[in-house]
């Protein structure tokens, strides 16, 4: 019995789920059509539609006209903000504005621009991604506004952004409106950026044969164990407060050094965990300010440096073992 109900509730939510899909519309920017719209009573409107069954009772026992007039006055009044509640949520462009860059475990905020197409105003539009958490917002007639909606980054790789519910429930609260969309955006999920317990100075990285390193005061080098009588200004107290030890902060000048960021740099951990460790040093070293490559099993990033060439090398890490994809193919 459980598992025919069981079988029966699957069939149900499938069902439902292809319904509502087929008619979700999705891109990169978005406006609401009457095929995607929905429209049923609230709670509150079930009730008032009990209490006009039972005033068109008394009205009819009773053969009084004016309870036969407020009633129909509060019928019409009801099919009147029908018209109004679906006609809040249509009518207005929903457009998702670059987002910022996000790694694992990290939380996305996805700014969505709404902006009114029909130069009407719109009125409590909730936005959310579902009906029970939603953001209320009015959209002007002459203008846009913006909210965000909050997305977990849970894995690496591409992220399919999830299902945006939009609905509404004015002006009276009898009859809630809403309607599904999607955004067609491709956006990349970085790595968690993970600190190596130590820095090698023989393993962090390989110099290439055109720079070498000279002892200085310009770039990190590396860490080395603290000895008496060394400065406590060149001390790296994050290792210290992490109970990794004391070390000392080398540093280094860089005659024409170029910086290779290797996977081989970390025998013995997982792949997860490399990757982890490599997004953390890509991190450093832009932030650094080095002419760096990246080399993986199945890539390799040419030597550069910039805000390009960070974003480069994290996407290589971000869809690293990721099956190479057709061309002209999207990724919802």
């Amino acid at each position: 019995m459980n598992q025919s109900i069981l079988s029966l509730n699957k069939t149900l939510k499938n069902y439902f789920s292809g319904f509502f899909g087929s008619r979700m519309p999705k891109g990169k920017s978005v406006t609401l059509s009457q095929r995607s719209t929905y429209i049923l009573p609230t709670g509150l409107g079930f009730f008032m539609g009990l209490i006009l069954l039972l005033m068109l009772v008394g009205a009819t026992n009773y053969q009084n006209n004016l309870a036969f007039l407020l009633t129909f006055l509060v019928a019409g009044i009801g099919l009147v903000s029908m018209i109004f509640t679906y006609q809040n949520i249509q009518g207005i462009q929903f457009s998702l504005i670059n987002p910022g860059e996000v790694f694992v475990g990290e939380t996305l905020p996805l700014p969505i621009s709404l902006r009114s197409i029909n130069r009407t105003k719109h009125f409590s539009i909730g936005i959310g991604l579902d009906k029970k958490n939603v953001s209320l917002v009015d959209v002007p007639d002459d203008n846009y506004v913006t909210l965000k909606v909050d997305v977990k980054a849970v894995n690496r790789g591409r992220l399919e952004l999830p299902r945006i519910t939009v609905m509404s429930v004015f002006p009276f609260g009898w009859l809630r409106t809403w309607a599904y969309f999607r955004f067609d955006t491709d956006i990349i999920v970085y790595p968690e950026p993970l600190e190596p317990a130590r820095l090698d100075t023989q393993n962090w990285g390989q110099e290439s044969e055109e720079g070498s390193r000279v002892e200085g005061s310009e770039d990190l080098y590396g860490l080395k164990p603290y000895q008496d009588g060394e400065p406590l200004t060149r001390v790296d107290w994050k290792s210290y407060a992490r109970e990794r030890g004391m070390f000392i902060r080398e540093f280094a000048a860089h005659e024409s050094a170029d910086l290779c960021l290797n996977w081989e740099d970390f025998p013995g951990v997982d792949n997860e965990t490399r990757l982890s460790y490599l997004t953390y040093m890509v991190l450093e070293a832009s932030s650094n300010q080095l002419n760096f490559s990246l080399e993986l099993p199945d890539k390799f990033v040419e030597y550069g440096e910039g805000d390009e060439h960070r974003k480069k090398c994290l996407k290589a890490l971000a869809l690293f073992g990721e099956a190479p994809q057709a061309s002209g193919t999207s990724h919802a």
